[in-house]
């Protein structure tokens, strides 16, 4: 990953100061120790920032913004070959409340000033990748997992754990041949009447067979801290990569059941030991 040019505010925004005072600054919601990522619509040549309280880092078209203080909010200026684009960092708040990933925003021409801006592309934010948002994702593996033919599928893709959260990516592909609206996920602990005949590792994707091993099952609901999904209306064939975040235990696995709304079968539901 390729460090940003961290450079004195003052001295990188003169040129443009003016005509900044005219243009929309979006607010950029961040967590103490979390990443936020924010995608451009091209490459990015170069970034300012106002505090030395926000790390950030720059790679291609997306930039990585943690901040390392609380109670201190500062600018970020972005540059690219042929617009710049303006944020305001807030101080570091709540998790549930901190943008995970932005999408590209309105960028004016760098020598024309915001009258010739182009017009905000909202489709491409569509198909933005949000697994780039797990940058230490560890992979899912699998245990007695089907592709069930002519339903909608779910693959948990990544896992990361910290100490307040755990951050699932995930693949959701519509192989039936009608389209499909995602429901909003909603998550849930399973619990079983009996320990587990069988060892599973942790950060496995299960299939539902491994539900009879638990004797009688229950399940608690677990609250979402975060979702986000590229798409939410799936064609015939079409695949859609999400992110959510749920509360994390230390050093603690459990068993969850990710639910996804309904196809014309049944419900849409995955089980993760994570």
């Amino acid at each position: 990953m390729k460090k940003n040019w961290v450079l004195p505010i003052a001295m990188a925004v003169v040129a443009t100061a003016a005509s900044a005072q005219q243009q929309p600054v979006q607010k950029v919601h961040t967590a103490l120790n979390h990443l936020t990522v924010i995608e451009a619509a091209e490459p990015i040549t170069m970034v300012a920032v106002g505090s030395d309280a926000f790390e950030i880092e720059r790679h291609g078209n997306r930039i990585f913004v943690k901040p390392t203080k609380t109670g201190v909010s500062t600018n970020l200026f972005v540059w690219t070959e042929h617009g710049r684009s303006f944020y305001e960092l807030d101080p570091a708040g709540e998790v549930r409340q901190m943008d995970v990933l932005i999408g590209p925003a309105p960028q004016y021409n760098v020598a024309a000033g915001p009258e010739e801006a182009p017009a905000d592309d909202t489709d491409k934010v569509a198909e933005k990748v949000l697994s780039e948002t797990l940058l230490s994702a560890q992979p899912v593996k699998t245990f007695a997992l089907k592709t069930r033919k002519d339903r909608v599928n779910v693959e948990l893709d990544g896992v990361m754990h910290d100490k307040d959260a755990i951050y699932i990516r995930y693949k959701v592909t519509n192989l039936t041949s009608v389209p499909y609206r995602l429901g909003e996920p909603t998550v849930a602990l399973v619990t079983g009447s009996k320990p587990p005949d069988i060892a599973i590792a942790v950060n496995t994707q299960v299939g539902e067979s491994y539900l009879s091993h638990l004797g009688t099952v229950k399940t608690t609901a677990v609250p979402v801290l975060r979702s986000e999904i590229a798409e939410k209306d799936l064609a015939p064939g079409q695949t859609v990569t999400g992110v959510l975040a749920i509360p994390g235990v230390a050093n603690h696995s459990r068993l969850y059941r990710f639910s996804f709304g309904a196809d014309a079968k049944a419900p849409v539901n995955v089980h993760g030991l994570l």
